[in-house]
C-alpha cells in the first residue's frame, strides 16, 4: 500500500509525496487548495493504485481535502500537528520535508 503525505501550506497551496511502503518515493507535487486543484490530486495519485493518506490540521485548510479523499475513496488521516513533532523540531524545515515525513510517519 502508498502513502501519501499532504502538507497544507496555507490557504491556497499544498505539497504532496506519495511513497511506497518501501519508502520509496513515487511523486512529489505541489496543488492548489480548491476544487480543481484537489481533483488534480486525485487523478495524479490514482495511477498509482490504492494508498493512504495523511495531512495536517491546519486551521480549517484541510477539511476540502480531506473530505474529497474520503468521499472518493481514499482512506485519510488527519494528524494533530502538535503530535507530530519531528516536523516541528526539525532544523531543516521545507514543505517537501514535512509532506515526506508525513506519509514516513504514516
Amino acid at each position: 500500500m502508498n502513502h501519501l503525505g499532504i502538507a497544507v501550506l496555507g490557504k491556497k497551496k499544498c505539497r504532496a509525496s506519495l511513497k511506497d511502503d518501501k519508502g520509496m518515493i513515487l511523486d512529489e507535487f505541489f496543488f492548489s487548495n480548491e476544487r480543481n486543484g484537489i481533483h488534480n490530486l486525485l487523478s495524479r495519485i490514482r495511477s498509482h493504485g490504492k494508498c493512504v493518506a495523511v495531512l495536517e490540521s491546519t486551521g480549517n485548510m484541510w477539511m476540502r481535502i480531506h473530505d474529497t479523499l474520503e468521499d472518493n475513496g481514499r482512506d485519510t488521516v488527519l494528524a494533530n500537528p502538535y503530535k507530530t513533532k519531528i516536523i516541528a523540531e526539525a532544523k531543516i524545515k521545507s514543505d517537501k520535508l514535512d509532506a515526506r515525513i508525513l506519509s514516513d510517519l504514516l
